[in-house]
């Protein structure tokens, strides 16, 4: 499966795309835009615990992403501030620097209509991304406004298909860690 995804090549798609097949090995996976390879992006465990403990139970808990999108490079650092909380947190990190944080919205809400949401902070501004359980397709929106939507080529494919408001590196990497954490 590792083979698969580092030999994907984009058929004929304009937009950003990568292939998810497999989350158990932690393997740089090529980002596309079109049909150039514009970066990469890799899942990791702070400690060698959490991965195993995220592989034998297929838990999403302690995820970490280094994502390369053209000449910025992101750090999205899994933290969280409780011990026993079902709200999941991350650091990010641009080009070496904090940029802002991330975080679950676990509430009754969203769980009893099957929402997931991920509520980003970055520098000065918010947006969320959001999708239904049973759906592939993720939306961030940032002031009622849709900028962005990754959603799978077609439903059986593990092809990742981004389409973003402009080529913003912060919106892909919200959507990217939505894909990864919640699909």
């Amino acid at each position: 499966m590792a083979g698969k995804e580092d030999t994907y090549q984009p058929p004929d798609k304009d937009g950003w795309s990568f292939y998810h097949l497999q989350r158990t090995l932690m393997n740089k996976k090529p980002l596309f835009k079109g049909e150039e390879k514009r970066g990469f992006i890799q899942q990791y465990f702070t400690q060698r615990w959490q991965y195993v403990v995220s592989d034998i139970f297929d838990l999403r808990w302690y995820l970490s992403l280094r994502i390369y999108i053209e000449e910025d490079s992101f750090d999205v650092r899994w933290k969280r501030s409780r011990g026993f909380s079902q709200q999941e947190q991350w650091l990010i990190y641009k080009n070496g620097i904090v940029i802002g944080k991330a975080n679950t919205v676990m509430n009754v809400k969203n769980i009893s209509k099957l929402k997931e949401v991920i509520f980003f902070e970055i520098e000065e501004e918010t947006w969320t991304t959001n999708a239904l359980t049973v759906t592939s397709s993720i939306s961030l929106m940032r002031d009622n406004k849709k900028e962005g939507l990754l959603r799978r080529n077609h439903l059986i494919s593990n092809v990742q298909s981004i389409n973003v408001t402009d080529d913003r590196s912060e919106y892909i990497m919200a959507l990217i860690l939505h894909s990864y954490y919640f699909k």
